[in-house]
């Protein structure tokens, strides 16, 4: 079977859960003997936006469209014709079975209908809220606080101040960019990375709310806010349409599939399917023993506002320094600023960044951790890097919303705590700190992982039995 997966980024550049996952089934189907081909979007400012280049990762073909965010209208953010063109180009070319979408940000909401027409059958997992809210799909306003639902006025005040595209100087900086490399063949984008995250750092601005969002740049659209309830309106339909092309939606946790059959996606194309993962890393570790050792609490994951990373490091500082440490494993490279609050915050306490994680080695970054802590402020859908903790035998404390939730039983195989709430994670650790052993009690009661191969074999069925219903026709 020829399988083919939009998803928004790719490894090795972005390694969220989204694109983590995408890898792992991807890489599971292959080994099933089906063929499995990626179609992603990479920010590269020296090249063509929407010009496109194949490479390889681990044996996986990825067709990569450059998406500069050089948009002249709101609109192109979801319904794209130059990247539904990329895209029908790979179709017609690798000429699928099935297209197993996994996110289309950056991309365009017309993919699933360019897949049907061209004779491919439909999937879509829901990784995320992205088709029913603009702000990268996590139901945040720009406050940091929590979005109960799409409603036109609401969306259009929240995206006031939403860019999303390029400004005029940045655009004339990209245009000469490809200019030098088309002519010289030399990059100068890693220069320009460079200058802007310096600038940043001489500005020395000023962060209320490290979960604000900068309003940098102009907003959504210049027209005001009915202009852009009119665009919204648009982006509705596009959804509605992709809704009918779409066979059957995947949801990693009922929180997303409660919440998208509340706004549109009929039930019965929804089903609860949990991630699967690669149980294979987290095989004979070596874990480290908090018997007569300080606790040693741990992160794993993207280095950003929405994660909490900060609600994590204000209640590490409600604890005496000497009583534990903290192993933070992430990357900021896409949220500089933030990056630094976190290590003003943790001067004096021992704290080690290990930057960003290489997935050949997230099993040895697991030996050093005791606790988990996953201090996000969105509803995650199904955390990728919860699983893989109970895989390593690691429990996790968590926020008490989304997903999250519905992974960890409070009290029994781990601590919920309400999101935001540093006073009552810097309990639960506490409470871990005065009795480790609890570990070891959450670490029995701790539900084994689904892994990658029987998620690959489940899809497989869905594959083969909606290609079925092609057959009887």
């Amino acid at each position: 079977m020829k399988i083919l997966m939009p998803v928004h980024f790719f490894l090795p550049d972005h390694s969220a859960g989204t694109e983590v996952y995408t890898y792992n089934i991807a890489r599971a189907l292959t080994e099933r003997g089906h063929e499995v081909e990626i179609f992603c979007s990479e920010k590269i400012l020296s090249r063509r936006s929407y010009s496109m280049l194949t490479r390889d990762v681990d044996g996986l073909k990825c067709h990569v469209m450059v998406n500069n965010l050089e948009h002249e209208e709101f609109s192109e953010t979801f319904a794209n014709p130059r990247a539904e063109g990329a895209f029908e180009r790979v179709l017609q070319s690798f000429k699928p079975d099935m297209v197993h979408v996994q996110h289309l940000m950056l991309l365009s909401l017309g993919l699933p209908r360019l897949a049907r027409t061209n004779g491919a059958r439909v999937v879509m997992t829901l990784n995320d809220f992205w088709l029913y809210c603009v702000r990268f799909g996590q139901l945040l306003l720009p406050n940091g606080n929590l979005c109960t639902g799409p409603e036109l006025n609401d969306c259009a005040n929240c995206l006031k101040d939403f860019r999303f595209s390029q400004g005029a100087p940045e655009k004339a900086v990209i245009k000469l960019l490809q200019v030098t490399r088309e002519l010289s063949g030399v990059d100068l984008a890693p220069l320009v990375y460079w200058a802007q995250d310096r600038s940043k750092v001489l500005k020395k601005r000023k962060t209320e709310n490290p979960s604000k969002a900068a309003k940098a740049g102009k907003g959504a659209k210049d027209g005001g806010d009915a202009a852009l309830i009119e665009d919204l309106k648009h982006r509705i339909r596009k959804v509605q349409l992709l809704i009918e092309q779409v066979d059957l939606f995947l949801s990693p946790s009922a929180t997303v599939a409660d919440r998208m059959a509340q706004w549109g996606v009929p039930r019965s194309k929804l089903r609860v399917s949990r991630y699967g993962i690669d149980t294979t890393p987290f095989e004979n570790l070596d874990h480290h023993d908090p018997e007569g050792d300080k606790i040693s609490f741990g992160y794993v994951g993207t280095l950003a506002p929405h994660k909490g990373v900060h609600i994590l490091m204000q209640a590490l500082r409600k604890i005496p320094a000497e009583l534990c440490r903290l192993h933070i494993f992430g990357s900021d490279s896409h949220f500089g600023e933030y990056g630094r609050m976190l290590r003003e915050l943790a001067e004096g306490y021992d704290v080690t960044f290990h930057g960003a994680l290489d997935r050949e080695h997230i099993g040895s970054a697991f030996e050093k951790i005791d606790c988990l802590v996953m201090p996000s402020l969105w509803l995650e859908n199904s955390p990728v890097v919860i699983q893989e903790a109970f895989a390593a035998g690691v429990p996790v404390i968590a926020s008490g919303q989304g997903g999250m939730a519905e992974l960890i039983h409070d009290g029994r195989s781990g601590r919920l705590f309400p999101a935001g709430d540093v006073h009552q994670l810097a309990k639960h650790m506490a409470s871990v700190i005065a009795n480790p052993t609890t570990l070891r009690t959450w670490g029995v009661s701790m539900d084994a992982p689904r892994t990658i191969q029987d998620d690959a074999e489940s899809l497989e069925t869905i594959y083969t039995d909606l290609l079925e219903l092609d057959r009887r026709k």
